[in-house]
């Protein structure tokens, strides 16, 4: 097996005695104090499982095991204790999330069963992950390439902000970046349901009427709406409910709900929205922030933040260069709309290619010619 355990134990014989017992079936790290422990966890993860015993100088059974959870929820936990410890495995209950309890002395016999145990609960947990960030992503994309055709202002916007949405999440440390992604990705879904007119003059600052922001306002209801019954996406579809709620309870929906109780997805979403907006319509990076800034009170202050920094650190404009139709590939970025000759939308700028996006173009060419050149992003 290549999976790790990592054994926890004050007293070095249990510990060479573990090595000696498991070297030849498992990757065995040894150490001697929980400190140590969480150390290993940080610099050396994936760890399958960790066994700790209980009675340990500085930091005790319990609580190491407690902040094993925390930094590697995955790995599987197995805490040894005494006759006397029964308090001990009450608290690992409450606080540890303790996958095994074996009493010492514990036999050869029955550590081995217990490891086993613990390894294939680590694989079924890992699978399920595995299949969640990479299956149900895959099939999102395909679904959200689908929709870009059918609206490709509204999902222009989704992946402009997927990339902004994912700096900040990664600058505010959050865990679980999939549903960040697969929120951003999915943030503009409810939009189907709105004309392409109507987005575009949403998008260029015109006014709206009444009824049509009225039409643009229930989106982020519709796309959760339209997510709520796929299982394991309530979150982000609590997310995308919210992408237009104020962090001082503005917006919609229309209810108490403000501050921290507002899903941290749908503050980052808020905070990536309003920016892109405000470049798409024409600002600097600059300008954008500085506006954003007279309504500072609608976003997350800690995601305004990392907003800025970002902004901060990142060179302000780009340039840009011309190619025709046929010299198109995945990965460019466009710095300006692609439009037929007659005029019709077929992707915004700021949109990233996809092999989808290049075969409609090419197709939609064949039968109605595309302005070009086309200008794509070039590098600085």
């Amino acid at each position: 097996m290549d999976e790790k355990i990592l054994f926890v134990d004050d007293d070095s014989n249990v510990l060479d005695a573990h090595k000696r017992q498991f070297y030849k079936k498992f990757k065995v790290i040894t150490v001697d104090s929980g400190n140590k422990g969480i150390d290993v966890l940080k610099e050396q993860s994936p760890v399958a499982v960790v066994v700790s015993d209980y009675r340990m100088p500085e930091m005790d059974g319990v609580q190491f095991l407690s902040t094993a959870r925390q930094i590697t929820p995955d790995t599987v936990r197995i805490l040894l204790t005494g006759q006397a410890d029964m308090q001990a495995s009450i608290d690992a209950i409450n606080e540890g999330n303790i996958f095994r309890f074996l009493s010492k002395p514990c036999s050869t016999e029955i550590l081995t069963n217990a490891l086993n145990a613990a390894v294939e609960q680590y694989r079924l947990i890992t699978v399920e992950r595995e299949l969640l960030e990479k299956t149900l992503r895959g099939s999102i994309k395909v679904v959200s390439e689908i929709l870009s055709m059918v609206s490709p202002v509204a999902f222009s916007c989704s992946s402009r902000i997927g990339t902004l949405a994912k700096i900040l999440a990664t600058r505010l440390k959050m865990e679980n970046m999939w549903e960040v992604e697969l929120a951003a990705m999915l943030s503009q879904i409810g939009c189907v349901t709105i004309p392409g007119e109507t987005l575009e003059r949403k998008y260029e600052g015109t006014n709206l009427s009444i009824d049509e922001n009225k039409m643009f306002m229930e989106h982020p209801s519709i796309g959760k709406n339209l997510l709520a019954n796929i299982p394991r996406l309530e979150g982000i579809s609590e997310a995308i409910a919210y992408q237009e709620k104020q962090f001082d309870g503005g917006g919609m929906p229309i209810n108490d709900k403000k501050g921290a109780a507002i899903p941290l997805i749908a503050r980052i979403l808020k905070v990536a929205l309003d920016f892109d907006l405000l470049v798409i319509r024409g600002k600097t990076k600059s300008q954008a922030i500085a506006q954003m800034r007279s309504h500072v009170k609608w976003y997350d202050p800690d995601v305004f933040k990392e907003l800025e920094s970002e902004i901060i650190n990142t060179k302000e404009g780009y340039a840009s260069r011309e190619i025709t139709l046929k010299e198109l590939m995945p990965g460019m970025v466009l710095t300006e709309d692609v439009k037929t000759e007659k005029g019709m939308l077929l992707i915004q700028k700021g949109h990233e290619i996809t092999h989808t996006l290049k075969t409609r173009i090419l197709n939609i060419g064949r039968v109605s010619p595309i302005t070009e050149p086309i200008k794509i992003v070039k590098e600085l």
